[in-house]
């Protein structure tokens, strides 16, 4: 890319020569015209005016392919290079964010670049050389009177133009914000399609989209309003300094002291410092919103990960995983502590399970192992080595984690399985299904595997997706499965068919099932209690059934509610 960067920047210099040589061609045609006309003269003068008009329009073409290039190029850098920085932050990062608006900034990050590539390589650099060539030229030839002129015409228009760009811009940031907001606004609406009509809020919704596109609306127009004066302006004094030098130059032919050849070049330089200047502000607007446009993608780049790798991580993966909690506290902000002083065991291949009323931090368990987020205090464990020292790739790879709101790819069932393992074999994706209770539901549809799932999933059932997302963990073959709430959208019979296989599959393997039905977790090697942050009991079905605390509690609510609703049935 270098080299098509050094290319494009001697084209555009042998262009901006060619380009030059042209009035020069104009003035040499016209003395020939003149009596005594020197046909073979006139004859290679027009021969090279052909030749010099042929290679600029022929160089320009390479030129602009080359700068084509080179901006798909960047484009493409900066669109990985933002995705790619998107996958490395933080999930408070995420939880935070509005996906309409990232997207927005990365288009309009995208669309500035070529904004600032056009307009710097095709018009600025060229024009702001050949401006001051043609001036060098026009003293050189006619005198410093004219090249005074130029200059305060272009004194004058820089002038205006700058106060008309500053003016712009803060319109333009103005219109950029609105937009951003507008889009993240109808992207969160789509997003949230069944909310709305749960509540019949089409109306409610089409008024604040509404809103937001008339503030955009409002805000464009005022950009524009200023673009289009500071235009006007721009226009007005390059028609005064067209008017004066061509009489000034008509004047000099009528008396004698200029030629109608040198009449002929003045005016074509003259055009070709003119004819861009009417176009400057409009490119350098257009630049310096094109950089703007790169900012809003850049300030996005600068957001630093809360959750980093140290600087020598430990890659040693082993297949076997031991997890140890050791006094960990944690809080999502200084006043929401959500664990305090938890410390608990999961021995290598032993399944343990979390229980506790809603709120007491059973996901967040999940989250911290996975390193979501780090703990304020204490420590978490893996073979005895701290979390923070291994590589989050090394610790990820090593966990399969099935959610309890599982997302899916708009894409097919394999896909969607095959994702835990995009090496994985054909065999083997179907082996993850079977496990995970899925073949039977998946046999049934007309496209089987190749069955589209929608966006995040949404053609399938709560029940279904849970299984892909089984499936999915299934066949990474991970060291520790975390299954968090993993059967709570299934009916009894599937969770009973899928609490068999996964007992088959966990076999031996490190296991975290934290679950809010007891029934999930009723033949663990141990069972960890939570209330309000705090691990208050510990251990296997039987002993926490004799202490009769707050799981035996909770046990004996849900076999109550399962009597009454089998009572209820009858």
């Amino acid at each position: 890319m270098r080299g098509r960067v050094i290319i494009s920047c001697l084209l555009t210099l042998s262009t901006m020569v060619l380009h030059l040589s042209l009035p020069l061609f104009f003035k040499k045609i016209i003395d020939y015209l003149s009596p005594p006309i020197s046909f073979p003269l006139l004859s290679w003068v027009l021969l090279g005016y052909g030749i010099c008009w042929t290679f600029n329009q022929t160089l320009g073409q390479i030129r602009t392919f080359l700068i084509f290039q080179i901006l798909e190029r960047s484009i493409q850098v900066l669109s990985l290079k933002f995705i790619d920085h998107l996958f490395s932050l933080s999930l408070r990062f995420h939880m935070d964010r509005q996906t309409g608006t990232l997207m927005n900034n990365l288009q309009r990050a995208q669309n500035g670049i070529e904004s600032v590539f056009w307009g710097l390589f095709s018009f600025l650099l060229p024009t702001c050389i050949e401006l001051i060539v043609v001036i060098t030229l026009i003293i050189t030839l006619f005198g410093g009177m004219y090249g005074a002129l130029l200059l305060t015409i272009l004194a004058a228009h820089g002038l205006v133009s700058a106060m008309g760009i500053r003016k712009s811009v803060r319109a333009q940031k103005v219109h950029n914000d609105k937009r951003s907001y507008a889009s993240g606004r109808m992207v969160d609406s789509l997003l949230n399609y069944e909310t709305v009509k749960y509540f019949t809020n089409e109306k409610y919704e089409h008024d604040q989209i509404e809103a937001a596109l008339k503030d955009q609306e409002q805000a464009g127009v005022q950009r524009y309003k200023i673009d289009v004066w500071a235009e006007l302006s721009q226009t007005a004094i390059l028609g005064l300094g067209l008017i004066y030098l061509t009489w000034m130059s008509g004047k000099a032919v009528h008396q004698g002291t200029m030629t109608v050849g040198n009449f002929i070049m003045i005016n074509g330089y003259l055009l070709q410092f003119l004819t861009p200047l009417n176009y400057l502000g409009y490119v350098m607007f257009q630049v310096r919103k094109g950089f703007q446009d790169i900012e809003s993608a850049y300030q996005v780049l600068l957001q630093k990960p809360e959750v980093q790798d140290i600087s020598h991580p430990s890659t040693c993966v082993k297949n076997v995983a031991d997890v140890v909690f050791n006094h960990v506290d944690f809080g999502y902000t200084a006043e929401r502590i959500v664990l305090k002083d938890i410390s608990f065991e999961v021995s290598a291949g032993q399944t343990v399970g979390v229980v506790g009323p809603t709120g007491s931090g059973k996901s967040t368990l999940a989250r911290l192992l996975f390193r979501f987020y780090d703990v304020q205090n204490g420590t978490i464990t893996m073979n005895g080595i701290n979390i923070r020292s291994l590589s989050q790739e090394t610790l990820h790879q090593a966990i399969g984690i099935v959610p309890q709101d599982p997302v899916l790819f708009n894409h097919t069932l394999y896909y969607n399985i095959a994702y835990g393992n995009p090496l994985a074999s054909k065999a083997e994706v179907e082996k993850a299904a079977v496990m995970a209770n899925l073949d039977a539901f998946i046999h049934s549809l007309p496209d089987g595997y190749q069955t589209l799932v929608g966006e995040r999933g949404l053609k399938l059932s709560g029940g279904e997706k849970q299984r892909v997302a089984i499936a999915r963990a299934l066949i990474k073959n991970p060291a520790l499965f975390i299954f968090d709430e993993a059967t709570s959208s299934l009916d009894s019979k599937t969770e009973l068919e899928i609490q068999k296989n996964l007992k088959e599959i966990s076999a031996g393997i490190t296991t975290l099932i934290i679950a809010h039905r007891l029934s999930t977790i009723q033949h663990a090697d141990k069972i960890v209690v939570l209330d309000q942050g705090k691990i208050i009991e510990q251990g296997n079905h039987e002993q926490l059934l004799q202490k009769e605390g707050l799981y035996a509690k909770l046990w004996h609510q849900q076999v109550d509610r399962i009597l009454s609703l089998r009572e209820a049935l009858t």
